[in-house]
């Protein structure tokens, strides 16, 4: 701690505040590992936060007090001796440890990851990639927790030079005072605003946590105003202080808009706890206890270990571990924190070795180290790219093709007897089933090729028939190793989406007025319409193939995560009620009601229909909220069911069993999970509006392949392939064409 502290003097340590410390880590461990009920453990980081903001100010204004000044190349020198050594040893295991567990698909992205830790920017480099920190921990990166190490080294390279200019002259702790309480405000105010328009940025970024160590920093400068303060009050305030964090660690989870104004309860907590000290009767004789000053003393070392120890396994399985293991990796853990704490970063402190008693030296071989991580990071990176095949850029493949004249080959098959249960026959309640429902079709009655078809051509028709169904022309091509010629390239997948991205025709969270985007022909005599989420502009490949054959003007209105449903609704990136989302459902319908479409195609995740009301969560209200949508558009407005679910990221699957891609095919319980088709059935039954179901189209067996035809057929979890939406046009032309035809 006297290290921690930067004075290297013994009166200075502080008992109680190794054992908060200890608090600390105990929660950031608990949540990362799920083994105890605290969804806000991650609370531990802001506390971390504030036990820096205390230290370093409290270090440097000793300095500038006693000296007049602040030796930066010392300061530098002791923040390096104490950070570097273990981040190193860490980031150079994990990376060989990644690179061999990985996918070959994702080594190049953490090698990235990798190379940003090195250059302090890998909070920057999260923010971008990941997006909410929450949402990460589902494909998480083994690196993904030094973004709490960037902000506090940005804090280390910022903090001396503002406190050194803000507090020139006399009255220095007046100055810093002052200096310190315009970061607060500032930062909070920031970090309030910031976490209402892009949570991400503000839990990531050192501008909108500043204010948590500047509170630390103005508790160590007004230590002498903080020892006039009764001793009792101080001892009520340091063990309300505890129970507060405590219970902020359970109410508190990933739900919330955080850090935001939600950040004030641990920050304040933990301001409380390190005023009371070792006050008589306070919470410092619990703090002092010799299982939480091991946790503490060790607390870097084990925040560096515990993330990769924890993460890797999961990744090589591909699956989550069971509790007992889990419970083994926290173990070995704090095993392997302590060798790192003995043998790592005990030698670099004040009075070992060479490099600890030379600050220059310090300085200059930690440039050389961070430089040859980078290096290596970087030179991993390429390698794994040209590893991993052809990029975006070397095919022409994708959906910037006119698929007009791509063979979308494999027939089309007989889908199997509708088995799901009907929501509205006796015993159909659209609670939650234990078990997945089995698959099936629910297309509209008249889907087959004898209907008239109002277009200028068909599609090749197979011959024969059965039961009125058009019976397959061949099975679908499936393949035992991933093909070399496969579609799109495995390295192109994930960025293989439809084009509405792209040409700005894809509203994300804050668009609450959509964008007129028409394809096709502008002055096509029949007008189609596609509206919904992400899972609605997953199918434009296919409606945008069909508008180029058939001369159709083609309509986009699509909005990230927004289902057109009328309801309520949460979105859990903004972590608030999603108001641009029914702003935009009304701009929608308003905008339909104006271009009356011949047909609007409605499609959606069922999976991001997070209602704000309890009482909206069943499957029913939910159905019954998309059938008063329907019921507002104009004209002819056709469901399109909900893709089946990957439960995992595809391309990385195939990249890791290229040999076998059997093993990433999707079970049929994973595929139907959220019970597919239910909510989209109630409400046309609800409306008497056509149902498109192609899931026997997107799943051609069980386990549900996931290269069919030589092509990638999900880019993600829950995406198509832009390549594969398009193969998809001909049977989605036959519903188009039968609702068309019924149509008055």
């Amino acid at each position: 701690m006297d290290a921690v502290a930067g004075t290297g003097a013994r009166e200075a340590f502080r008992p109680e505040i190794e054992g908060l410390r200890g608090i600390a880590i105990l929660l950031v461990v608990a949540f990362h590992s799920g083994l105890v009920g605290l969804p806000g453990g991650f609370i531990g980081v802001d506390v971390f936060f504030v036990l820096s903001g205390f230290l370093i100010t409290g270090s440097l204004f000793r300095e500038r007090s006693r000296s007049g000044t602040i030796k930066f190349r010392d300061f530098y020198a002791r923040r390096v001796r104490h950070l570097l050594p273990a981040a190193l040893v860490v980031v150079m295991i994990t990376l060989v440890a990644s690179y061999v567990m990985l996918a070959p698909l994702d080594r190049s992205s953490v090698a990235l990851d990798a190379a940003s830790v090195g250059l302090l920017a890998s909070n920057i480099r999260f923010a971008l990639a990941e997006g909410d920190y929450f949402a990460s921990q589902a494909s998480p990166s083994p690196f993904l927790h030094f973004w709490a190490l960037a902000v506090e080294a940005q804090f280390y390279l910022v903090w001396p030079v503002i406190l050194l200019v803000a507090c020139l002259g006399r009255r220095l702790r007046l100055k810093m005072m002052l200096a310190l309480g315009a970061v607060v405000f500032a930062s909070l105010a920031l970090s309030v605003v910031v976490t209402e328009d892009a949570a991400n940025w503000a839990f990531y970024s050192l501008p909108t946590r500043a204010w948590q160590f500047a509170l630390g920093g103005i508790v160590a400068v007004a230590v002498e105003a903080l020892g006039r303060i009764p001793r009792p009050i101080l001892a009520v305030a340091g063990w309300c202080g505890l129970a507060v964090l405590l219970a902020a660690a359970v109410v508190l989870d990933g739900t919330v808009p955080y850090p935001g104004a939600l950040a004030l309860i641990p920050t304040l907590a933990a301001l409380a706890m390190i005023a009371a000290g070792m006050t008589r009767g306070g919470p410092g004789r619990l703090l002092t206890t010799r299982p939480l000053r091991f946790l503490g003393r060790i607390s870097y070392s084990l925040y560096l270990w515990h993330w990769p120890i924890l993460v890797l396994p999961v990744i090589a399985f591909e699956e989550q571990v069971p509790p007992a293991v889990t419970a083994g990796l926290v173990a070995l853990a704090v095993g392997v924190a302590w060798s790192s704490w003995r043998y790592v970063e005990q030698p670099f402190q004040p009075g070992h070795g060479p490099l600890a008693r030379s600050s220059g030296r310090t300085v200059v071989a930690a440039g050389l180290a961070v430089a040859l991580v980078v290096a290596l990071s970087g030179g991993l990176a390429i390698g794994a790219d040209v590893a991993a095949g052809p990029s975006l850029d070397d095919t022409a493949t994708l959906e910037s093709q006119d698929w007009a004249d791509v063979d979308p080959g494999g027939g089309t098959f007989e889908p199997t007897p509708d088995a799901r249960p009907d929501p509205d026959a006796p015993g159909g309640d659209l609670t939650p089933p234990t078990e997945a429902p089995s698959p099936g079709s629910t297309e509209p009655a008249g889907l087959d090729d004898q209907s008239p078809i109002p277009v200028r051509s068909a599609w090749p028709t197979p011959s024969g028939t059965a039961a009125g169904r058009p019976q397959p022309t061949k099975a679908p091509r499936l393949s035992i190793r991933l093909p070399s010629d496969v579609r799109p390239p495995l390295r192109a997948a994930r960025l293989d989406e439809d084009r509405l991205r792209g040409d700005g025709c894809l509203a994300f969270e804050r668009v609450t007025e959509p964008r007129r985007c028409v394809y096709g022909d502008p002055k096509g005599a029949v007008t189609i319409a596609l509206v919904g989420d992400s899972h609605a502009a997953h199918w434009f490949p296919a409606l945008n193939r069909l508008a180029k054959r058939h001369d159709w003007r083609l309509l986009t209105y699509v909005k990230v995560a927004c289902p057109f449903v009328d309801m309520r609704v949460r979105n859990l990136i903004l972590k608030r009620e999603y108001t641009e989302c029914a702003a935009w459902r009304t701009a929608t319908i308003k905008a339909l009601q104006a271009e009356r479409p011949d047909l609007t195609i409605v499609s959606m995740s069922r999976f991001a229909i997070h209602p704000v009301l309890d009482a909206d969560s069943t499957l029913a209200a939910k159905g019954d909220a998309l059938a008063r949508a329907l019921e507002r558009v104009p004209g002819r407005p056709a469901v399109l069911v909900d893709t089946p679910d990957a439960g995992r990221d595809i391309p990385a699957c195939l990249s890791r069993h290229s040999d076998d891609v059997r093993k990433c095919a999707i079970p049929r319980a994973t595929a139907l999970a959220g019970h597919l088709g239910r909510i989209e059935s109630r409400a046309t039954k609800a409306t008497g509006d056509a149902l498109i179901d192609l899931t026997d189209r997107v799943c051609r067996g069980w386990p549900c392949p996931v290269v069919v035809d030589d092509m990638i057929i999900f880019r993600d979890a829950r995406h198509l392939t832009a390549t594969y939406s398009a193969s998809l046009a001909p049977d989605l032309d036959r519903a188009i064409a039968s609702i068309l035809a019924a149509a008055p």
